[in-house]
C-alpha cells in the first residue's frame, strides 16, 4: 500500500470500523461470562431465568454466548431477575483482569482504595451507546461513584431510575436534562443536581454532542 493510499479516509474508516467491532465484541463476551456466572450461583436453569426476565429464552442464551447487544431496559429486567441492583452487571473488560480476585489489587477496605484509569469496571450498552464506568472498586462500600457517557439524543424516560438513598450528579460536558419526579432541570458543564433517589428520575441528553457525567450514589442502589 503506497503512503497515498494509506490516508485514504475510506481505509481509514474501515480501520476504524473494525476497531469498534473488536471493542463491541469483548464487550459483550465480558457481559455474558458475567451473566451466565450470575446465572450458575444462583442455580437457576436459562428457562427460569428467561421467565424471570420476563424475555425469550433464545434473545437470553445469545446474550450469554456474547451475542447481541442488550438494551438498557433489557439489562434493568435482568438485573430484577437476578435481584440485584444494575451496577451489579459492571464487568472487567481486559483479558488479564479476568482471573484476578476483585479485592486482590486494592488496599484493605478500611484504608483506601485505588481504582487506575484503565482498571475500571464498565459497562457498555452498544445499541443505546451508554457507557457506565465504576469510580469506586466494588459495590460493597457505602458510597458508589460513576462516570458515564449519555449519546446525543439519549433519552430515558421509557424506564426512570427509582432507588432508595440520595444521589448527586455533575456534569463535565454537554447538556443534560434532568427530570425528577415532576420538576425538570436543564444542566451544563459544571452544574451538578442532588436528588432524592426514591423519586422516580431520568435523563435526556438535549445537546449535539455526548454529555460526560460524575454521579455519586448512596447507598450504592444504581
Amino acid at each position: 500500500m503506497s503512503v497515498e493510499e494509506s490516508h485514504d479516509p475510506q481505509t481509514v474508516m474501515r480501520a476504524s470500523d473494525t476497531r469498534a467491532v473488536a471493542k463491541e465484541t469483548a464487550d459483550t463476551r465480558a457481559l455474558g461470562r458475567l451473566l451466565r456466572d450470575a446465572r450458575a450461583q444462583r442455580g437457576m436453569s436459562l428457562k427460569r431465568f428467561a421467565a424471570a426476565a420476563e424475555i425469550s429464552e433464545g434473545l437470553l442464551s445469545q446474550f450469554e454466548r456474547g451475542q447481541g447487544n442488550p438494551s438498557l431496559l433489557t439489562l434493568q429486567k435482568i438485573a430484577a431477575a437476578l435481584d440485584v441492583p444494575l451496577a451489579h452487571l459492571f464487568y472487567k473488560t481486559t483479558p488479564d483482569e479476568e482471573s484476578v480476585d476483585t479485592e486482590s489489587d486494592v488496599l484493605p477496605r478500611r484504608q483506601c482504595a485505588v481504582v487506575p484509569s484503565g482498571g475500571r469496571k464498565k459497562l457498555v450498552l452498544p445499541q443505546e451507546q451508554l457507557v457506565y464506568e465504576l469510580l469506586t472498586p466494588d459495590l460493597q462500600r457505602p458510597l458508589e461513584m460513576m462516570r458515564c457517557v449519555v449519546p446525543p439524543g439519549f433519552d430515558g424516560r421509557a424506564r426512570p431510575f427509582q432507588h432508595e438513598g440520595e444521589e448527586a450528579v455533575h456534569v463535565l460536558e454537554g447538556r443534560l436534562r434532568a427530570h425528577v419526579a415532576d420538576d425538570v432541570h436543564d444542566l451544563g458543564p459544571g452544574d451538578t443536581i442532588s436528588l432524592q433517589a426514591s423519586l422516580p428520575h431520568w435523563w435526556a441528553n438535549i445537546g449535539e454532542v455526548p454529555v460526560v457525567v460524575i454521579s455519586a450514589c448512596t447507598p450504592p442502589s444504581f
